[in-house]
Order: C-alpha cells, then structure tokens, then sequence
C-alpha cells in the first residue's frame, strides 16, 4: 500500500460546535469589524453583529419548537446574512441543508422531503417556488420565512422571529455543547451532491468534517489572509462557496463582499468599487476574465489572489490568466461534497500548472489502479482515495450509496483518476464517474435519461457531456430513439424545450440531440458511453 501524505504538520482539529469554532477569533477581529458586506445594497454586517443576530434566530428557531436534530432548508441566491441563518440552526446542534437557488418545485419538494426539513428560508422571488414545494411534502406554510425585512402576502422575514434587540445575552439560545465525540457524530450541514443514479444523494456533514477543513485550508495558506478583502459570487448553497466564505471566511476573519447572482458587469464593477483582492472562482468565470472584451473597461489591479475550484481548469487557461494578470497569484483546488469538501490546494507562491494541488494535512491518499486494485507510483494513473477527518458521515437515508463511496477501512473513493509527480502535485486525468460538471454544478446523466424516457415519443436515450471550449465547461448532450409514427416528427428543439420545462437550468441539453437508431449497451444493459462519444465527429456548440 502507497499512502500519501501532506507536507504539511497535521494541525489539531477541534471537537466542538462548528459555531464554537468559528466565533472563535484566532485573528483578534474586533465587533466592529465588517464581515459581510452586501455589494449592491451596501448594507454590512460586523462581526459582532453577526455573532448576536445568528444567536437571535436560534432563539427564534427554539420559538418554533425547533430542537436538536431539526432542519432548517435554505432556498435563495446569496445572501448578506446566509451564514446567519445557516449558523442558527447548527449552533441549536440543529442542521442546515443548502438548495439550489434553480431548482423547480418537485426538485425542491425531494430535498424537503429526503432531508426531513421542517422550516425554509427562501428569496422572496423563489417564494412561489418554496410554496408549491413545501406544500408537496406537507410542511406548513406558517415555516417558510423569507430573507429581507418585509412580509410579502402574508409570508414574513426570518427575523421576525428574533426576540428583542435588547435582550439579555443570557437570554438567547445557548450554544449547544457538543465536544467530543458529539463534534464527530453530529451533523451540521447536508450538501445535495448528484450521483450516477439520477436523483441527488444528501452529504451529511458533521460539525468535525466542517471543522476538520477549516484547519486543514487555513494551514495551507499564509498567516495574513484574514487581511485580504474577498468576494463571494460562488453560490453559498454550493459546498464550495459556503466553506471558503461561511465557515473558513468567517473564522479567519475575512471581510466578505457579497454578490446576489453572478453576471460580467455587477462581478467587474464590484471587484474595482471594492477593491476586491481575493477570488475564489469557476474555470467558466475564469474564462471570462481572460477572453471577454468588458474586462479592459474596469481597474482590477486591486486583485491579488484567485482559487479556481468546483471543475479542471486547464493548463492553458491558468497560463492565459497569469499573461493577462502578470500580478496575480493563482492556484487550483480539488475536492468533492463528500470532502467537506477540500483534499487538495496549491500554493499560491508556487503554481504548478494544470495541477489540482498538495495534499491538506490531516488526510491520508492513495492512487489505486482501478482495474487491478493495486496502488499506482509516480507518473502512473490511479483513482484517488482519501482517508481523514474530513470525509462525511454518510450520504442521508442511502445506507448503501454510503457503503459504494466509502470502504470498510475508510477510505473514501472519489471516481476521479489523477497522477502525482515527484513534488507531491496531483493532476487529474479523468473520472470514472458519469457525472457531467457544468460550470461546476453536477449534472446526472441518469436523471436525464429518465426524464427523456417519460416522453411519450422518445423509446430510448442516453446522455453524455462534451466539452465546449469556449465556455471552458462540459455540457450535456442526449442521444435519443424517436419512437415510430408520430415521434419522427419530434425536433431537436422539442426535445430541449421539454428537459428545460422539467430541471433546473444548469441541467439543460446545452450540448444539443442527436438522433440515433440504437443506443448502444453491454449485454448487462449498461450505456456504453465510449461508443457514443466515438459518434461525436465534430464538437457541438453549446447553446446560452
């Protein structure tokens, strides 16, 4: 067995309540001090304030009967006080799941329902969307609050459950204790990660796995971070944007700038108004900043630092970065939900590039040859497995998804084939997982296919990614089977019109349809993915 470590010492990880952690102020922040900040509102929160009104929604939380074990749904783009009402509920020893701002109302009404929420949090604008989901699995309206501070048809702002501003610090929500073993065991957050199943598996993450990843990232980075002035455009329902700037960002003590929704000109502005110094990213957005002509119209010479992270960002691209952004400090991450969700990081003082990164301490890796089982040296493919603090608990209600990821020894397979070269640099080579990232949302292959053969006029399908270089993503593209008569009349365009009325946006057939006679399979029935992608002559553009 060849075990990989990092070069950097193992750091202590705490066995606490993940809010005990990061109210803990390693960096001597004072409550003054501006930790979020909305970037188009203007509104800010300081640190003290976010300390108080995360321990005011708790006790709001208690008012609803809310206890240990609860779970509060969280449904809307970013927002200012996202962490806020995130940390309520985990501090309670209560849980918090993330939903994708894009999902429709059954997609919603599946998390609802897997997870077992019993409150929401939703944007006023999804408000129609939180409705018709909540009432799918039967939760009671009189539990889906809103962020912002006015009632919208009878549906009232989250902070209407605060008690008064003035009450006694005695008065409020006490942090729930919950050292020991109670950290390792409790979850705190679920992620819904999709699989190659179809439907999203629910990453139960416990208060150590969020803990774990804070101390692992921080040691991986130099001491004066906290001084960097950053900008959350990730979406925070993702794992990525909400460890880097909910849990990590606020425990550095980092003064966070946050953007609703991601588009070119509010990110451009943004980024010169505030002089923006550390980005955490997505090749896509990458992409932009090297290739769109808008960039040249704003001052980014405040920027400093960039992460890319969520998806590969090439080589090249990271190159065409650095010539573009001479000044600029750059590296690539890797990990996944399951991870909390980082195994990997680079240097910013040393770029190595195409590569994923070192190994975080605390963490144990191997590259197993898939097809032998064996571990695989320098220069030589494996599937990477990780062992460490940060592996979740277990995938929720899927006990044998749970078992499929993780074997009986720990080790936590991640379907992603990487080398590593002499220095410790991981570079990923290719997935032995279906799953297609689309700007670094993941899409399944068999969610779609399903979907496609609900059609009355389709008989078979099958889905794969392509790339689309020019906005440096994957895309999903259907291989579909008219049936005879009547669906020789269908279109491309119908096809697309149809997914696109049933998923999320990030789930459409950008890549396009092509019509096929068979689709090809194993004598076990299995898609046989590689023949269809041999049919691919020519790349298709994707469509915006």
């Amino acid at each position: 067995m060849n075990i990989y470590k990092s070069s950097i010492p193992d750091r202590i990880i705490p066995q606490t309540n993940a809010y005990s952690l990061v109210v803990s102020n390693p960096n001597s922040v004072k409550d003054s001090y501006p930790i979020f900040t909305d970037a188009l509102t203007k509104r800010v929160i300081t640190f003290g304030e976010w300390k108080r009104d995360t321990r005011r929604w708790a006790t709001g939380l208690q008012s609803l009967g809310f206890k240990r074990g609860d779970v509060v749904a969280l449904f809307s783009f970013n927002q200012v006080d996202y962490s806020i009402t995130m940390f309520g509920p985990i501090l309670l020893g209560g849980i918090a799941t993330t939903v994708n701002s894009a999902y429709t109302a059954d997609e919603l009404a599946f998390q609802l329902k897997d997870s077992d929420a019993s409150v929401i949090v939703t944007h006023p604008e999804l408000l129609p969307v939180a409705i018709e989901g909540a009432k799918k699995v039967g939760l009671p309206l009189s539990k889906v609050f809103l962020y912002g501070n006015k009632e919208v048809d009878g549906f009232k702002p989250y902070s209407a459950t605060f008690p008064p501003e003035n009450i006694a610090e005695d008065l409020l929500a006490p942090v729930e204790d919950l050292n020991g073993q109670a950290a390792i065991e409790t979850t705190a957050l679920i992620c819904y990660s999709s699989g190659t199943t179809g439907k999203s598996k629910g990453v139960e993450l416990t208060h150590y796995n969020l803990i774990s990843n804070v101390m692992q990232i921080t040691a991986m980075d130099s001491n004066n971070m906290h001084e960097n002035v950053a900008l959350a455009v990730l979406p925070m329902y993702h794992v990525y944007g909400n460890q880097l700037h909910l849990i990590y960002g606020v425990y550095n003590g980092i003064k966070t700038v946050v953007l609703q929704k991601f588009n070119p000109v509010d990110f451009l502005k943004v980024i010169q108004e505030y002089k923006i110094v550390s980005l955490s990213l997505v090749p896509p957005q990458i992409l932009m900043l090297v290739k769109a002509p808008i960039v040249d119209q704003y001052d980014l010479s405040s920027l400093r630092f960039i992460t890319s992270g969520a998806a590969p960002c090439s080589r090249e691209l990271s190159m065409a970065l650095l010539k573009k952004f001479p000044k600029i400090q750059f590296r690539q991450g890797y990990g996944m939900s399951e991870l909390s969700p980082v195994s990997h990081i680079g240097f910013y003082h040393k770029i190595v590039h195409g590569s994923i990164g070192r190994i975080l301490p605390n963490q144990e890796i191997r590259l197993v040859d898939p097809e032998t089982g064996k571990d695989v040296g320098v220069g030589e493919r494996g599937e990477i497995w990780v062992r460490g603090p940060n592996v979740m608990k277990g995938y929720r209600n899927n006990i044998k998804a749970t078992k499929d990821t993780i074997d009986s020894e720990g080790w936590l397979h991640t379907g992603d084939i990487a080398t590593v070269d002499m220095d410790g640099n991981f570079f990923i080579v290719d997935r032995l997982k279906e799953l297609i990232k689309y700007k670094g949302f993941q899409v399944a292959p068999a969610e779609l296919e399903a979907l496609l053969l609900d059609h009355p006029l389709i008989i078979d399908a099958a889905v794969v990614g392509i790339e689309n270089k020019e906005q440096a993503t994957e895309v999903p593209l259907a291989f579909v089977v008219k049936a005879p008569g009547e669906g020789q009349a269908l279109t491309e365009k119908d096809i697309q019109d149809y997914v696109a009325s049933n998923v999320a946006a990030h789930k459409k057939l950008r890549g396009g349809v092509r019509f096929i006679e068979v689709i090809p399979k194993s004598a076990a029935g299995k898609i046989l993915r590689r023949e269809l992608r041999v049919l691919l002559q020519e790349p298709i553009m994707a469509k915006l």
